[in-house]
């Protein structure tokens, strides 16, 4: 039995204790509500992206074609890239040939021998060669262009990267100029290294179809590492004249139009020369090995003879 007017006075410790557990439960009361709250905005936005991505059946349709246009139109882009450089490649080829061997042949025999040869012989390294570029500007474009938030600004660099392995596009966008620049400057140091990896290896690939893609490549670094200082001497020369520098000089002197046809004529010109450094380092080579094959045209033709006409002599 308790008395009337008995009061019992709760302890400082246990008022303490009671204080704390009230507000932990209303700290942990206010992160559910906290949770609660970001999970139904995470729901009303996925909800609302739901409803904004309702198509009707035209757009559907519309869509697909788009899609399907586009990745046709990209197909038939690189196609066309293959083929026409197969041709130049398998052209210039026969004509260097036709002419340290002191064989004569008419333009179109010429022309129609070099398409057969490049499009039979170098079709797939240039298929190689063009994924290698491809894939190495698609991780450039993701390690600068990764963080734009921008759609438009993001789908429009997408395009323009996609295309950088074919033309001289370039990516530039108003508002991401430092980005740009920094993925311009990269890429044309890694573009110019790959360029210089793969530099005699269309020449490899044409001469021994049997090789395997890395073979060739192989190939082409050890003849490479065999004449060193002429190749770097080749490929500083070719990435001045032929680079953006000097296309972008040459515009502003002469126009677009002939600064390209101006850059066409010293990618063929750095094409032969590519081709002469290839047999030169297979002669150099061969001498190394202890066999007497010499690469003055005039006093022998062995080495070209050995190396060229029965590739010639197959078409």
């Amino acid at each position: 039995m308790v008395r009337h007017g008995v009061t019992f006075k709760m302890s400082g410790s246990l008022e303490k204790s009671f204080d704390k557990e009230e507000l932990r439960y209303d700290d942990d009361s206010e992160q559910e509500g906290a949770q609660n709250g970001q999970e139904m905005e995470r729901i009303l936005d996925f909800q609302m992206l739901i409803k904004g991505l309702e198509l009707g059946r035209r757009d559907v349709t519309a869509l697909f074609f788009l899609v399907s246009f586009l990745s046709a139109a990209y197909g038939w882009v690189i196609l066309g890239f293959t083929a026409i450089y197969s041709w130049v490649l398998g052209i210039v080829f026969v004509t260097v040939v036709n002419d340290l061997v002191g064989r004569f042949s008419s333009l179109v025999g010429v022309v129609w021998d070099g398409s057969r040869l490049g499009i039979k012989r170098l079709t797939g390294f240039i298929l190689m060669r063009w994924a290698v570029r491809d894939a190495l500007t698609q991780l450039l474009g993701l390690w600068f262009f990764g963080e734009i938030e921008d759609q438009y600004s993001f789908f429009k660099l997408f395009v323009r990267l996609k295309l950088m392995p074919f033309s001289v596009m370039s990516p530039w966008i108003q508002g991401f100029e430092k980005e740009i620049s920094g993925f311009l400057f990269t890429w044309s140091l890694a573009d110019t290294f790959v360029a210089f990896i793969f530099a005699v290896d269309a020449w490899v690939a044409i001469v021994d179809s049997r090789r395997t893609g890395r073979e060739i490549v192989k190939e082409g670094c050890y003849l490479l590492l065999t004449m060193m200082n002429q190749a770097i001497q080749i490929k500083c020369l070719e990435a001045i004249l032929c680079g953006s520098f000097a296309r972008w000089a040459l515009a502003h002197l002469f126009g677009k139009s002939f600064a390209m046809i101006l850059q066409s004529i010293a990618e063929v010109y750095f094409m032969v020369a590519w081709l002469i450094f290839y047999f030169a380092a297979r002669s150099r080579d061969a001498n190394m090995e202890g066999r007497r094959l010499q690469l003055n045209a005039k006093s022998s033709g062995y080495l070209f003879s050995a190396l060229c006409l029965p590739v010639l002599q197959s078409h």
